[in-house]
């Protein structure tokens, strides 16, 4: 395997990926391997492992080649890995060669296009991380079983919401931070009885220009088996750049 540390070198082997641009700071985090046209991108943080990332089409032998490098070589135990991300394409090559627990499949996308105007953003109101988080984690609990976002704790920074008549909330949505500083969508939520009525997607515009204008482009990830979503991003100009199989090593 080559060691990779310089961030240039890794956008251009891989042509340029969006992932890549706009996932992994530079300089470079943690350790970079490339073996047969496949990245082995350490993850670092709560969920320490690795991303077991194509730099170009490649086989399923290549991908497999990787993961043995990656097992062999001692580099999970070593680095404390707990986890892999590994394309959904090449799940079975993972759950062979690794031994694989649960996890979950799921699409990292981006944009950076301005989302069509839609008059009622002009009801989004901003919402604060910790002063509204009860209610955010009350609303967010209520609302969406398979909750994910981390609330009052400063790791989104950029709430918005939509409250009805009642002034009870409508729809949510915040905004973490990539470790390149982008804008990463994060918990967007409607009201069961007001789902249908485009407030995702309202939410989710407001958000996406707020991002934009400061930074040029917004990312997010979204459950790959959640339809509606997938609708309202795809709308808005969101493109799928990694389709993710993530699970944590058993």
């Amino acid at each position: 395997m080559d060691r990779l540390t310089s961030h240039a070198e890794l956008l251009s082997r891989s042509g340029g990926d969006p992932w890549v641009r706009w996932v992994l700071p530079d300089p470079l985090q943690g350790e970079v391997w490339v073996h047969d046209g496949v990245a082995l991108v350490q993850r670092l943080g709560d969920r320490p492992g690795f991303w077991v990332a194509p730099l170009r089409t490649v086989t399923a032998a290549q991908v497999r080649s990787a993961l043995l490098r990656l097992r062999d070589g001692g580099h999970l135990e070593r680095l404390g890995a707990r986890a892999v991300s590994v394309p959904q394409e090449h799940a079975e090559v993972a759950h062979d060669v690794l031994d694989l627990g649960d996890g979950g499949d799921w699409d990292w996308m981006w944009t950076a296009s301005q989302p069509r105007v839609d008059a009622r953003e002009s009801d989004v109101i901003p919402l604060d991380d910790r002063r509204d988080a009860a209610e955010l984690e009350e609303f967010t609990r209520a609302h969406n079983p398979r909750v994910w976002t981390q609330i009052g704790t400063g790791r989104v920074h950029h709430w918005v919401g939509v409250r009805g008549p009642d002034g009870h909330l409508v729809a949510v949505g915040g905004a973490e931070r990539e470790a390149t500083g982008v804008p990463h969508l994060a918990g967007i939520v409607t009201a069961t009885e007001h789902r249908g009525a485009g407030w995702a997607t309202v939410v989710s515009a407001a958000l996406t220009r707020w991002a934009l204008a400061g930074h040029g482009v917004c990312t997010l990830g979204m459950f790959s088996d959640n339809a509606a979503a997938r609708t309202v991003y795809a709308r808005l100009g969101f493109r799928t750049a990694r389709a993710w199989h993530s699970r944590r090593l058993a």
